[in-house]
């Protein structure tokens, strides 16, 4: 449980930062108190540290034996990390839970409240999904995940805790593959629009020790609305394919549709007309029953559907890592499937 200092050079360049409820972090160690020591990783875009564009945060959680229930976990202390390294001192001997996030842009943390119950608190992820326009729906570089990573650790008397922890995409990414447009359609393409149904919008920070992805109320049913990415393709002519990318919670594709805005001929003229064409998104594999698949925003994997013509429901679906592997294959982008 307790782990030696391997590495003082790094140690030495520790930041302290303000915590989330602007009170200075814990003081200089005293006799008979624990301190802790975190570099702190997501791997994303293949590097170490934290991700452009994001922020990281520890949210230090403790059972104290004075409240009504003895199992509820107390939080009122939360750190900005986001340099990536992160000493605490002073803190008191004892058992604590270490939830570690790492959040997109707008995306703000759980703050951090009068009533300190950590199992309460709720990532709202829903300005990412209101906000990804045309430019971050066609950029694949972008990294709008969230990150967690959710320790148990003991802290004992007068010892520091020197970790590294790497945290993992509890969000996954939805690529709309719509191959090479002008062999696709007859015309030009003005306009696409992704429609999807019960879209998780918020997620527990805590998950029941085991890496689960709670989601509010019940628990088993997201809280959810309806969201649709309109995207107007830049260019016709090239002989690229045109893709759609979307960061998602996990969540179980039910009623969604692609619908195509294009150039069609028209019986009885000479002129060709805008046209809408709505197809549904469920994968081209037949289950059990004999029905159609629904299709799965999975955590930490990329789900890319591939349209394959102008008949309904021509989609194939892969589940993989960043580079196309098998979704139970380490990829160096995306970490892997757990």
């Amino acid at each position: 449980m307790k782990q030696k200092l391997t590495y003082l050079c790094a140690l030495a360049a520790l930041l302290t930062a303000t915590a989330c409820t602007h009170d200075d972090a814990p003081g200089g160690t005293t006799e008979g108190t624990a301190s802790a020591a975190f570099h702190i990783t997501t791997r994303a875009d293949g590097t170490t540290g934290i991700g452009q564009g994001q922020h990281a945060w520890l949210y230090l959680a403790e059972r104290l034996p004075e409240l009504p229930n003895g199992e509820q976990l107390y939080c009122d202390q939360c750190y900005d990390v986001s340099n990536g390294s992160y000493l605490i001192e002073g803190l008191t001997a004892q058992w604590y839970k270490l939830a570690f996030i790492c959040l997109p842009q707008g995306v703000k943390a759980p703050t951090v409240d009068s009533d300190h119950e950590f199992n309460d608190y709720v990532i709202d992820y829903s300005p990412v999904l209101t906000n990804q326009d045309t430019q971050d729906a066609l950029n694949a570089n972008k990294d709008l995940a969230i990150y967690r990573q959710i320790i148990d650790r003991w802290l004992l008397p007068d010892e520091r805790l020197t970790e590294n922890v790497t945290l993992t995409r509890i969000t996954g990414q939805f690529i709309l593959d719509m191959g090479i447009l002008k062999d696709q359609f007859p015309g030009r393409v003005s306009q696409i629009t992704v429609s999807l149904g019960q879209v998780p919008q918020k997620v527990y920070l805590r998950d029941n020790g085991n890496g689960e992805i709670l989601y509010p109320e019940d628990e088993s049913t997201p809280k959810s609305q309806s969201y649709q990415f309109t995207i107007s393709p830049e260019t016709w002519e090239g002989n690229d394919h045109f893709r759609v990318y979307l960061d998602l919670l996990p969540f179980e594709l039910k009623n969604a549709t692609v619908t195509v805005k294009h150039l069609a001929p028209v019986v009885g003229q000479t002129e060709m007309q805008d046209v809408e064409l709505p197809f549904p998104l469920v994968s081209g594999h037949h289950s059990g029953t004999g029905e159609k698949e629904n299709i799965s925003v999975k955590p930490n994997t990329r789900t890319t559907v591939y349209f394959r013509g102008m008949e309904p429901e021509e989609f194939e679906v892969r589940y993989a890592g960043f580079d196309n592997q098998s979704i139970d294959v380490d990829g160096d982008e995306w970490n892997g499937w757990n």
